[in-house]
């Protein structure tokens, strides 16, 4: 009920905003993936990385977009249950396709995760391929030097992964909005909703996740973001909070290096380290 609240929501949020929408698609549909959008008139470079919020700007039309945890490390316990995964190169390809819709791959390029419980502390390990996830993520409103934009992401994640993936096929939907006060501060609202599978007990279950984050750009070269994400499902009536801070290094104007980590602030929530990398040609 509560995905199909959410779907109902974006579906009305996506008519009311087709007024606004239409200077800014009759300006630019000349555009397609076969006829790129000329470099002098590209868009800021603003990735989904690195926090949990993603951007709600696609990638211009006719240009390819890479975004990679060069190197993550996960730490998860739940009661006397401990894992520490591993991920290195987990990327997110996207292509432009028309001004305001992006085609995306996700690949779980490699993982390494290692789990034990207190009673038995000799460690199971897995390691190889993880999962592919396809994304379609389109843009209601904004793109054009307007404050606010909004964007609506939907995904399917597919268990190719074998001894690290997942077991059946997984849904899920994003919708990211973001304010711009001002060329330096930027704040972001998103709700996501997952339909997943617990392997465990053999059954789906509805996860929810809004999150809020703020970026701040100090100068050319250097940004910051600050984020706190709340998560809860189906499966049981306990939040899970994290709060996630890092720097944002621009090495150009199509170049960004990040890195930092997400602290949890409740109990079973994961504690993380990253290092990434945003590029468009």
């Amino acid at each position: 009920m509560k995905l199909c609240f959410l779907l109902l929501t974006t579906l009305f949020l996506s008519s009311a905003a087709v007024a606004q929408n239409a200077d800014s698609i009759t300006a630019k549909a000349g555009y397609n993936l076969f006829h790129p959008t000329p470099r002098h008139l590209m868009r800021e470079l603003r990735p989904d990385r690195p926090g949990f919020s993603e951007s709600p700007f696609t990638v211009d039309p006719g240009h390819f977009q890479v975004e990679s945890d060069l190197l993550r490390l996960v730490n998860k316990q739940e009661e006397t249950h401990h894992e520490r995964n591993f991920y290195l190169n987990h990327a997110l390809l996207k292509l432009g396709l028309t001004t305001h819709t992006d085609i995306q791959a996700e690949l779980d390029t490699y993982s390494f995760e290692k789990q034990w419980d207190d009673d038995n502390p000799e460690p199971e390990r897995h390691q190889g391929f993880g999962d592919v996830t396809l994304r379609l993520k389109h843009t209601l409103f904004g793109e054009d030097g307007k404050p606010d934009a909004l964007a609506i992401i939907g995904f399917v994640r597919l268990p190719v992964g074998k001894a690290v993936g997942g077991s059946v096929t997984e849904y899920g939907l994003l919708v990211p909005y973001s304010h711009d006060f001002s060329k330096e501060f930027n704040v972001q609202f998103q709700l996501r909703g997952d339909y997943d599978y617990d392997l465990d007990n053999e059954q789906r279950y509805v996860l929810l996740a809004p999150s809020t984050a703020i970026d701040y750009e100090f100068s050319k070269f250097l940004s910051a973001f600050a984020e706190v994400v709340g998560q809860c499902n189906t499966r049981q009536s306990d939040w899970q909070a994290s709060f996630n801070v890092g720097p944002q290094l621009h090495l150009s104007d199509n170049l960004i290096l990040d890195f930092g980590t997400h602290l949890a602030l409740t109990k079973d929530t994961d504690h993380e380290y990253f290092l990434g990398v945003s590029f468009r040609r």
